[in-house]
């Protein structure tokens, strides 16, 4: 999905930050996408505590950002895109849990407008080992063969025992079966399992994949590899949120027919990786 920041902030200063009112008032993709409270659904389910260190890469207009400050400890969100950044500490800079780094994943931070009082260096911040790594849509920013070499700078964030989540389209996704626009950057199961792997055999422990339904952006409900949905459990999954496309048949019957023969994990819309680190 493209980059709408200055859209954003737009609707913002429209709203007076009123994100539930820009809602209310507004029909476009990248209001909803932006401020629906659906999206915290993909890391609501997660036990955080409030001891918890959590780095947010990828700022994705605070969409998840108020969830993880009210349920950890600290929240560092990590971007590259000022405007984007901006967005987010206008919706939750409000938090003094949360802090706002500008740079890439590989290095060059620079603290993105410091609090009153905050004399703390930004890199000894970054520098210090998190529990939580989290990731969604940053794949995007990026190019497909850059995957491994982002989730494994990621995992370097993490302390011994800490997890990495990062989230992705599958492309094999039965929505695009039926005639959905793809994303630019997506993977396949086994790409996207092999990736989880490699960190594995670098850093140690262990890793499960999670399903999004319908899809990350919008989770409904999430399965996983130690949870698979039975065969006509998956419903509402046609939720088109990301443009019309063009409607080929059933996506729901085709779910239920992947169940049946076991190929869910093949055909769901996105994954969620959790990594944890040992």
């Amino acid at each position: 999905m493209s980059d709408f920041s200055y859209d954003i902030l737009d609707l913002l200063a429209k709203y007076a930050n009123d994100t539930g009112k820009a809602l209310e008032g507004e029909n476009s993709p990248q209001c909803l996408y932006a401020f629906s409270p659906l999206r915290e659904n993909l890391f609501e389910w997660v036990e955080f505590e409030k001891t918890d260190r959590i780095l947010q890469i990828g700022s994705d207009y605070g969409s998840y950002t108020g969830l993880l400050a009210a349920r950890a400890g600290e929240v560092v969100v990590l971007d590259s895109r000022d405007e984007n950044l901006e967005a987010n500490r206008l919706r939750h800079g409000q938090n003094e849990n949360v802090r706002y780094v500008s740079g890439e994943i590989s290095g060059q931070f620079k603290e993105y407008k410091p609090k009153n009082g905050s004399g703390e260096d930004i890199c000894r911040v970054l520098n210090q080992p998190f529990d939580y790594v989290v990731m969604a849509g940053l794949f995007e920013q990026y190019k497909k063969e850059d995957a491994s070499a982002l989730l494994d700078a990621a995992a370097g964030f993490l302390k011994t025992g800490g997890t990495l989540l990062a989230a992705a389209e599958n492309e094999a996704g039965v929505r695009y079966w039926m005639g959905a626009d793809a994303f630019e950057v997506s993977f396949l199961e086994k790409e996207y399992r092999d990736l989880f792997a490699a960190l594995t055999e670098k850093y140690g422990g262990s890793f499960t994949m999670y399903y999004p339904v319908p899809d990350y952006r919008y989770p409904a409900a999430i399965y996983s590899d130690d949870y698979l949905p039975a065969p006509g459990e998956v419903s509402n999954i046609s939720a088109r949120l990301d443009g019309p496309g063009v409607r080929l048949g059933s996506e729901e019957e085709a779910m239920a027919k992947a169940c049946r023969n076991g190929a869910f994990p093949k055909f769901a819309n996105s994954f969620l990786g959790v990594f944890k680190r040992g």
